[in-house]
């Protein structure tokens, strides 16, 4: 048996007879073991067979099992390779208006940016209307990035931005500097409020080559629309976020909610 199965507790025992399913017990001591350390992150966990036979279940009992914790963000897997421990995560607090590079940069991690597209697009009717363009003048900055932190593949962002307002920015290099950042000090634009929306999707497949995952994983979708103290739309993006990758907690009291985001690598 592969050395990496000694990663788990022999001692720990599946009961057929319990009301609890096997797959749901197999998943408990896993699990268990991330949480306290015992397996760390990065750590390839043994596989199919080696489980199966360990505890004394079937293939299809063990796949339940790392199914499941894998949609909960515990563990991936690596075509091929095997099934590895996701990385611990990092808090963030979100009600204030962030920029994913000065994020990073807080959390002690190294943000960075592969630019797909970088172009001039002419705006169709939703678009135009989003951002609110000028009578003739549709032109639209469209900005295809995958964000990265510590060279860990984040998110997927598409983001629009009138022409209008940043005439030159296709010319600029934002591979490594922060939008946002690029935005106030050349442009003038001083971003003020934005309002931002969450759904649950999963991650298609050409997404899925960039984001470094299978296709069909578990995403957030999110999109956002940010604006001067004026109420000029200055950009609109559209982002796709692998589902282990983010948590979102919400803390209620009594009139107001304070929302964490949680990134994990």
């Amino acid at each position: 048996m592969d050395e990496k199965a000694n990663l788990l507790p022999k001692s720990e025992k599946l009961t057929e007879d319990s009301n609890i399913p096997l797959y749901h017990q197999l998943k408990n001591i896993i699990k268990a073991q991330i949480i306290t350390g015992a397996i760390q992150p990065g750590d390839k966990i043994p596989s199919e067979s080696e489980l199966g036979e360990r505890y004394g279940v079937s293939r299809i009992t063990v796949r339940q099992a790392i199914n499941s914790l894998a949609q909960e963000g515990y563990l991936y897997r690596k075509q091929g390779v095997g099934t590895f421990v996701t990385s611990p995560k990092l808090r963030r607090r979100l009600p204030r208006l962030y920029s994913f590079s000065e994020d990073m940069r807080e959390l002690g991690l190294e943000p960075s940016s592969q630019v797909l597209e970088q172009k001039v697009i002419e705006a169709n009717e939703e678009m135009a209307e989003i951002l609110k363009l000028p009578p003739g003048d549709r032109r639209v900055n469209k900005l295809v990035r995958v964000r990265l932190a510590n060279e860990s593949p984040i998110l997927l962002e598409k983001t629009f931005i009138p022409y209008y307002l940043c005439p030159d920015l296709t010319k600029e290099d934002l591979e490594k500097g922060s939008l946002y950042s690029l935005l106030r000090e050349k442009y003038n634009l001083l971003l003020d409020h934005a309002f931002e929306t969450y759904e649950v999707g999963k991650v298609h497949k050409e997404e899925a080559k960039v984001l470094k995952c299978p296709s069909g994983f578990s995403a957030f979708v999110i999109e956002r629309l940010t604006y001067l103290k004026t109420e000029i739309p200055v950009e609109w993006t559209k982002s796709v976020a692998r589902g282990d990758r983010l948590r979102f907690t919400v803390r209620l009291v009594a009139d107001q909610a304070q929302i964490r985001r949680e990134i994990e690598f």
